[in-house]
């Protein structure tokens, strides 16, 4: 199996929210305040996370939700996906936290009494927004049952079953917590997972009872697409390991004790390595790659060297546009989001963004006019970019869900990304996680991506991909780069002429994904 065809396995930190503070407890339990969430954030992100979760512990508790000025102060200083989840009950609270800078909804309490609420968000937004949050806690035979309130109430269904309804009903991602091991630092069920990966068609994270690099492996090694952790990171656990000869019993008043009497450390106010970095080697060196870019790595200097007049991004309430507007307000562009014809059919530059189904998309731009005035701005021959779904709307059909007309801007079809393939291996869609960006298949010897919009990044830099329906272009010239999920590689970057179009999110791929952002804006 060549490198591209590896599964990167993702490092995601959890931050657990009471109020405005990051709490860590034991079995979701007995919450201390640790610090400033935006603080953990940041540093996680220098420090090489994958995405971060975050999770308001007592939101459905008191009928309340509370992350949309916490979320909007995050997204504004990192550039990875971020889910959030805790009180989301309705739509408008999907909608509200989406808008304020989230790229997933992570759902639980609420799908008890209302399981077509997964339906609805999964029919707008797409089902690779919508994860569920479940809190599995073994019963008196040994089942694991699904919890929910913070693991307060016992709902009586099995976990098993409901991965099977909800999957059926539009997840696209499970987030497992394992309440029993949670916050103790003693390992998870490495057996409960090996019945699970068997049944589960959608990606999987697990979270709930590592104390070493040896439970993150052993977690990936059995089915888990990524890896959640709080206390292992939060406390700096895996640093410590290195220069302890044993470490005190997490899971104990005595082990919160010892952290908060330290003079150094989080818990202090002085943020030390996470341990990520030290857990993606660990990772590797067991078979299981994850990215190994950090943010500082590529080193981008972030002004645009002919700044455009204005950017406007397309607004046709099609995902998340906050998180592009801040990547685009780092490298110094000037934004603006529109829903106006005319502001996009004159701008310098337009993006194109988007996250859901196909058809939808198109019937939302139809609807308000944007359809033509994207075309009539690619006419004039101006800049042009595409994102995820938006990349997908510029070429002339699609076979999603039924078969839709496209902008017919690129000539091509996009298709089920595993259409008429045998596939070798059980692959999860959505495809979600991290991919590196290769020259296409088709390149010849003095191919290269100088003079594009990836001109200021490396071949082999990783970008994040949530999709599950990939391009097929009608002329391979206009093929900019290509990435392979699986052992299927597919097309996952056009460029020709002022037209550019990346089936990933460049907001969400950290420096990388600053850089190709960068790299559009200097088109002429």
């Amino acid at each position: 199996m060549n490198s591209l065809s590896r599964k990167y396995i993702r490092v995601i930190p959890k931050l657990d929210i009471k109020g405005p503070s990051l709490v860590k407890g034991i079995h979701l339990e007995g919450l201390r305040v640790l610090g400033n969430p935006e603080d953990f954030a940041q540093k996680y992100y220098e420090d090489g996370a994958d995405e971060l979760i975050y999770i308001d512990l007592v939101a459905s508790l008191y009928r309340r939700n509370n992350l949309v000025e916490i979320v909007r102060r995050i997204a504004g200083r990192i550039f990875i996906p971020l889910t959030v989840g805790g009180g989301v009950r309705t739509i408008d609270d999907m909608h509200g936290l989406l808008r304020a800078g989230a790229d997933k909804i992570a759902v639980n309490t609420a799908l008890f009494e209302d399981l077509e609420l997964l339906e609805k968000g999964a029919h707008i937004y797409g089902s690779q927004c919508m994860v569920v949050y479940i809190e599995a806690k073994k019963n008196a035979s040994g089942q694991y049952e699904c919890m929910h309130t913070n693991a307060r109430e016992n709902s009586g269904i099995e976990v098993l079953e409901w991965i099977e309804t909800v999957t059926d009903r539009g997840a696209g991602e499970i987030f497992l917590t394992f309440v029993d091991t949670e916050g103790t630092g003693r390992g998870i069920d490495t057996d409960f997972l090996d019945a699970l990966s068997t049944k589960l068609s959608i990606p999987l994270i697990v979270n709930g009872g590592y104390g070493n690099c040896s439970h993150i492996i052993e977690a990936a090694g059995h089915g888990a697409d990524a890896v959640a952790a709080a206390s292992v990171l939060h406390y700096n656990e895996i640093e410590r390991l290195k220069n302890m000869s044993g470490r005190l019993v997490e899971g104990n008043t005595a082990y919160i004790d010892h952290k908060r009497s330290e003079t150094t450390g989080f818990l202090k106010g002085t943020i030390e390595p996470a341990g990520i970095e030290q857990i993606k080697q660990e990772l590797c060196r067991a078979g299981l790659p994850c990215r190994k870019e950090k943010p500082n790595d590529l080193n981008l200097d972030t002004g645009i060297k002919a700044g455009p007049s204005r950017v406007v991004v397309v607004d046709y309430e099609m995902g998340n546009i906050f998180s592009l507007c801040r990547a685009l307000e780092k490298i110094g562009a000037n934004v603006v989001v529109t829903q106006e014809p005319g502001l996009v059919s004159d701008a310098d530059y337009v993006i194109l963004p988007g996250v859901g189904a196909f058809p939808r998309a198109m019937k939302n731009l139809c609807a308000k006019g944007l359809d033509e005035a994207v075309l009539e701005h690619a006419a004039k021959g101006r800049p042009l970019l595409g994102i995820c779904l938006g990349m997908q709307l510029m070429f002339s059909q699609s076979d999603e869900i039924s078969p839709c007309c496209g902008l017919d801007i690129i000539a091509g079809e996009v298709r089920f990304l595993f259409s008429g393939r045998q596939t070798d291996c059980k692959l999860k869609l959505p495809h979600i996680g991290w991919n590196t960006l290769e020259y296409p298949e088709s390149a010849d010897a003095g191919f290269s991506w100088d003079n594009t919009i990836f001109s200021g990044i490396r071949k082999g830099d990783c970008a994040y991909f949530v999709h599950s329906y990939a391009v097929k272009p009608a002329d391979q010239d206009c093929v900019l780069a290509a990435t392979e999920y699986g052992t299927h590689r597919f097309c996952c970057a056009v460029q020709k002429d002022n037209i550019a179009g990346c089936q990933f999110h460049p907001e969400l791929s950290a420096t990388a994904g600053l850089g190709i952002l960068k790299g559009f804006l200097e088109m002429k």
